[in-house]
């Protein structure tokens, strides 16, 4: 589906919605300025960098992670 920055402007939440069909390509003054596409789960970047991190430690909850923290870049001098 091609469409123009207005109309995607005017209705983003539909567009967002069938872009998980179909690829939408936004287009500007006749040419072609973006794809909006869906994203696989596998494709995410920043969870790919987590994948592990939070299975070494059992249970991980906020008080955990704020001593890692705490430990790994406050130091403990």
């Amino acid at each position: 589906m091609i469409i123009t920055a207005t109309e995607f402007k005017n209705k983003v939440g539909a567009f967002l919605a069938k872009a998980q069909d179909e690829d939408i390509i936004i287009s500007k003054n006749g040419k072609y300025l973006a794809r909006l596409t869906k994203i696989k789960d596998h494709e995410y970047p920043v969870t790919n960098k987590l994948t592990g991190v939070f299975e070494k430690v059992a249970p991980y909850d906020l008080a955990n992670a704020r001593k890692e923290r705490r430990n790994k870049y406050e130091g403990n001098d």
